[in-house]
């Protein structure tokens, strides 16, 4: 048996190892929170609801289509000359004379003309009415079909929106917008294979709508077809260079393709472009700082809390803060402090701002400045008396200071707050193992081993124990 193992593992064993591990499937559910918005409503851009286009395609004309469009008398026809001038000016005073003018007999155009000033005043559940009117009226206008799946979409009904959607595709609609509100549909109501196949026809029926490429490649995302959708955004960035929005969803695939190098250049060029939100600009800090790149990753933590500034971005950074400290980047640590401070110190809560704090000592600790660490930790416990971790600090520094009796004290008194027992035990019988006291050290041990299991502490309480047998 070697003493001297014993006493050197101590070391290793004070206090869990803290690392900046950041698998990639962390990272995509980041990135996602980035770039995609909210993960359980994808959003069709802004460009798509306003632009004229769309409207144009939305509004049609109000005459006759096909064998499946009602007709109008002449009284109707002469009405639509009139409302069409109004409408250019005035949607409110248009859709007050449509609504007194619609009568049980008249033509569904009428309602299906209202039902559309409808959307565009941003009113989808007076649409959805009007649609409804129309259809009733005359049950196979294809058009009123296809409208009423949009504004079941705009009022978030999405099951209702796709069975309407099909049924206009069904009576001769099946064009770009149709199939790719039908994908969207799909996508939001989680029958992703489904949505892929939709958007695959909106695109070979329009093929530079950009939101049915998004829709492509968020369905290639969740089914894991990850080349073929990178192969997509790559496609869409030569068209559209200066999109940040499609060098956030390069980096997420490149996240799920475990390539953090490549969703750090991407991430890097959104922020060049001054297109970084607080997500993304975290992201590519924590990448920066899981590679080593430390002064970067400051830079990238310090735009990040300057772009967001709340308090929930303390959790971010203080983990980024600890691994600084485990990696004995020393300079780094002190400065994400001072950033963390400057940043958001006005907005953190008593917890935060304490834990901050403890860190701090933590930092000063590993830099040998035991005055100062012990001097804030005191400050911590003087205002919160239960706060594990700065007990556990400070039983440390009175142990490196070879004043056991405070030392054990404090542990004891830790050994008290459930969320730091295992710890408080297992260091205080790692103190007792410095002293040769190894009967006590593995009781200490043993109980710590009980409330958190770890192969390492397991193989560390047979070394004690072995050394007991040995000395007795």
């Amino acid at each position: 048996m070697h003493y001297s193992r014993l006493l050197n593992s101590s070391v290793r064993l004070n206090g869990s190892t803290i690392r900046l591990l950041l698998k990639s499937s962390a990272l995509l559910c980041g990135l996602i929170a980035a770039s995609f918005g909210n993960a359980q409503r994808y959003p069709l851009s802004e460009n798509l609801w306003s632009s004229q286009e769309f409207k144009d395609r939305v509004m049609g004309s109000y005459g006759v289509h096909t064998q499946l469009e009602p007709k109008l008398s002449e009284e109707e026809s002469e009405l639509f000359r009139t409302l069409t001038v109004i409408l250019d000016s005035d949607l409110d005073q248009g859709a007050k004379m449509l609504q007194d003018s619609i009568t049980p007999e008249s033509s569904a155009a009428l309602d299906f003309t209202l039902g559309t000033i409808r959307i565009q005043q941003n009113n989808p559940a007076l649409a959805i009415e009007s649609y409804k009117a129309a259809i009733k009226k005359f049950p196979n206008f294809m058009r009123a079909y296809k409208n009423l799946g949009l504004a079941y979409i705009q009022n978030e009904q999405l099951e209702e929106a796709a069975t309407m959607l099909v049924k206009g595709i069904e009576l001769g609609g099946g064009d770009g917008l149709s199939y790719g509100l039908l994908g969207y549909s799909y996508l939001n109501s989680g029958m992703v294979s489904s949505a892929l196949n939709a958007y695959n026809l909106a695109i070979a029926l329009s093929p530079r709508e950009t939101d049915w490429k998004l829709g492509k490649i968020r369905c290639l995302v969740d089914l894991e077809n990850f080349d073929e959708a990178a192969g997509l955004v790559a496609e869409m960035i030569s068209e559209k260079p200066e999109n940040h929005e499609l060098y956030l969803h390069q980096a997420n695939i490149a996240l799920a393709r475990e390539r953090p190098l490549e969703a750090m250049t991407n991430l890097e060029i959104v922020r060049r472009m001054k297109k970084g939100n607080a997500d993304s600009l975290f992201l590519l800090a924590d990448i920066y700082a899981n590679k080593g790149m430390f002064p970067l990753a400051i830079s990238a933590y310090d735009q990040a809390m300057g772009a967001s500034g709340k308090k929930e971005d303390f959790n971010k950074t203080r983990r980024a803060m600890q691994a600084f400290i485990e990696f004995q980047a020393w300079d780094e640590a002190r400065e994400l402090s001072k950033l963390i401070t400057k940043r958001i110190g006005g907005v953190l809560e008593k917890e935060q701002r304490l834990e901050l704090l403890n860190l701090n000592a933590e930092l000063e600790l590993s830099l040998d400045n035991s005055e100062a660490a012990a001097e804030t930790l005191e400050k911590i416990i003087e205002e919160d008396p239960m706060n594990g971790r700065a007990l556990l600090l400070l039983a440390r520094f009175s142990w490196q200071r070879k004043d056991y009796e405070e030392a054990e004290f404090l542990y004891e008194r830790a050994a008290n707050i459930e969320k730091v027992k295992a710890q408080a035990l297992l260091q205080h019988g790692q103190m007792k193992v410095e002293r040769r006291e190894y009967a006590e050290a593995a009781n200490l041990i043993r109980e710590s081993l009980n409330l958190d299991y770890s192969p390492q502490v397991a193989d560390y309480l047979r070394d004690v124990e072995e050394a007991s047998r040995m000395v007795f």
